[in-house]
C-alpha cells in the first residue's frame, strides 16, 4: 500500500519521498506518494549513571511501603548521598575504575618476572671464596701447572677455560695429589685434614675466604715437607744475596721501599735474574714491585721499570721488552707490556706466573755489568 503526503509547492522532496507515475496508481493532484523506507538506527542512549539507577530503585521500593511523600523524598536523598560517598571511596581504593578508558595495569606472574642480575643474587661465603679462587688461579697460576681440585672447583676451572688435561680430581685422603703441581683445597678441609695438607702441599701460595669457607691454593712438594722447608730456607738466603748484588749495580735504581723489599728477600728469584740480565744492556729505574698473592706469604712476582738516561725512553723499553720475551722457561714471563702509569712516563711491566720455583739461585747471582754501548 502506498501512502500519500501533502507537499508544499516548490518544497524539496525529503528523504524517502518519490513520485510514482508508473502502474495503476497515480497520485492525486497536489499529493505525492511516500515510499516507506528503513528507519535509521536510533542513537544509543548513554547508560544511566550508577546514582540514577540507585535513586530509581529506592524510590520504587519506598513508594510501595511508605505513605508520606515528604518523608519518602528525604529518605531517598539521604540514601543517595550515602551511596555517593561510598562510590567515591571505592574509586579511590581502586575497586571501581575511575574511567572506562583508563589503562589497566597488569602485573606479571612470578614466572614471567625477569630474573635479577647476577650482582643482585646473594652468594654464600663458600661460593664467594670459590669464585675468587677460580678467578685468581685462571689468571695467575702457570698455564703449564697441573692443578689438583675437588669436583666443584674442577668444574668451575674448566668452565673458565682451564684445559681438562691440566685438572686432577682429588679423592678422599687427597689421592692423586702427587700428580699435581698446585692444589686448591676443599672449603674447610684444611682445618679437618691439616696433616695431609701439610705433608703433601706444605707451601701456601694464596687463600680466599675464612673459617669453614676458606680455600687455600698450595704448591705440592713431591719430595716431602721436610725437603721442601730446607729448599725454601736456601732459596730465601739466595734471594737476599742476589738482592744485595743488585742494589750495588749502577745501572739499576731503586726507591727506598723497593730496596727494603729486596733486602727482605720477598722478590721472586726470576725477577732478580731478569733485572740482572737487563742491566747488562740497559740502565733502568725500578718504580715498583707488585702482585703478591692474596692471603699468602709476601712474594712479589711483578716489577715495573722505566728508562733512566742513555737512549731514548721508547727505544730502551722496546729493547728490554724484546729481550725478556726471548727468554726460555723458567725465565720467560707470563705477561709483559709497555704501559703509561700515573707518572705519565712510559714503563715496562714484567710478571711471572705462580708458583715461584725454588733453587734457581742456588749459586750467588752475579750481574755481569758491561760498559754502556752508547
Amino acid at each position: 500500500m502506498i501512502r500519500y503526503a501533502a507537499s508544499a509547492q516548490g518544497a524539496p522532496r525529503g528523504k524517502g519521498v518519490a513520485d510514482v507515475t508508473t502502474g495503476n496508481h497515480r497520485p492525486a493532484a497536489g499529493r505525492v506518494p511516500v515510499v516507506p523506507s528503513m528507519r535509521s538506527a536510533r542513537p544509543v542512549r548513554p547508560e544511566p549513571s550508577w546514582g540514577r539507577v540507585l535513586l530509581t530503585t529506592v524510590e520504587l521500593w519506598a513508594s510501595r511501603r511508605l505513605r508520606h511523600p515528604a518523608f519518602l523524598r528525604r529518605l531517598v536523598l539521604a540514601m543517595v548521598a550515602i551511596a555517593a560517598v561510598t562510590a567515591a571511596g571505592l574509586q579511590l581504593t581502586g575497586v571501581f575504575s575511575v574511567s572506562a578508558s583508563a589503562p589497566r595495569v597488569v602485573r606479571p606472574s612470578v614466572s614471567e618476572r625477569p630474573a635479577p642480575p647476577p650482582s643482585a643474587v646473594w652468594l654464600g661465603p663458600a661460593a664467594v671464596a670459590q669464585s675468587a679462587a677460580v678467578a685468581w688461579i685462571t689468571s695467575q697460576v702457570s698455564d703449564t701447572a697441573v692443578i689438583g681440585c675437588y669436583p666443584a672447583m674442577c668444574a668451575s676451572l674448566e668452565a673458565q677455560g682451564v684445559s681438562a688435561s691440566r685438572l686432577v680430581p682429588l679423592g678422599s685422603g687427597m689421592t692423586g695429589v702427587l700428580k699435581t703441581d698446585v692444589i686448591a683445597t676443599l672449603p674447610g678441609a684444611v682445618g679437618t685434614d691439616s696433616t695431609l695438607v701439610d705433608q703433601y702441599a706444605p707451601a701456601l701460595i694464596a687463600s680466599f675466604g675464612a673459617g669453614s669457607s676458606r680455600i687455600e691454593v698450595r704448591a705440592v712438594a713431591r719430595t716431602g715437607a721436610a725437603a721442601y722447608q730446607s729448599a725454601l730456607r736456601s732459596d730465601l738466603a739466595a734471594r737476599k744475596s742476589a738482592a744485595a748484588q743488585l742494589l750495588k749495580n749502577p745501572r739499576l735504581k731503586f726507591t727506598a721501599a723497593d730496596a727494603a723489599q729486596l733486602r727482605a728477600g720477598v722478590v721472586d728469584s726470576r725477577l732478580l735474574a731478569t733485572l740482572a740480565a737487563l742491566s747488562t744492556q740497559f740502565t733502568l729505574r725500578v718504580t715498583a714491585f707488585a702482585d703478591s698473592a692474596p692471603g699468602g706469604p709476601q712474594l712479589f712476582r711483578e716489577v715495573t721499570v722505566a728508562a733512566d738516561g742513555g737512549r731514548t725512553s721508547s727505544a730502551t723499553l722496546a729493547g728490554a721488552l724484546a729481550m725478556v720475551n726471548a727468554q726460555e722457561s723458567p725465565y720467560r714471563p707470563a705477561h709483559t707490556a709497555i704501559v703509561q702509569p700515573g707518572t705519565g712516563r712510559a714503563a715496562l711491566t714484567i710478571e711471572f706466573a705462580s708458583p715461584s720455583p725454588l733453587g734457581l739461585l742456588s749459586m750467588v747471582l752475579t750481574a755481569d755489568v758491561q760498559p754502556d754501548q752508547r
